[in-house]
């Protein structure tokens, strides 16, 4: 069985620490953006990657995969259950 509420910790903060890489103002227009276009935070990504995939390229266009980059090498620390690779897995996606 896999732990939700662990899996949404690690996702908020693989992807926080690759914004705040980039600056405080990033992390802070990622979260705006996901709210008001989805009304989600960046915990409920992890049910919906492909709203913070859809954000992320938006915004920052082919410094997404910079991100991505980023996100994978935190979430590669873990445990990687499921939950955590299906994600990935959306995020790399290049369709």
């Amino acid at each position: 069985m896999y732990d939700e509420p662990i899996n949404k910790a690690l996702i908020t903060l693989a992807v926080e620490n690759a914004l705040l890489k980039m600056g405080l103002p990033e992390l802070e227009l990622v979260t705006f953006r996901l709210k008001q276009d989805h009304q989600c935070e960046i915990s409920d990504c992890l049910k919906y990657p492909q709203y913070l995939k859809e954000t992320l390229l938006d915004l920052f266009g082919n410094s997404y995969y910079d991100i991505l980059q980023s996100i994978q090498e935190t979430l590669q620390k873990t445990t990687m259950e499921q939950p955590l690779t299906d994600f990935l897995t959306v995020l790399d996606d290049h369709s």
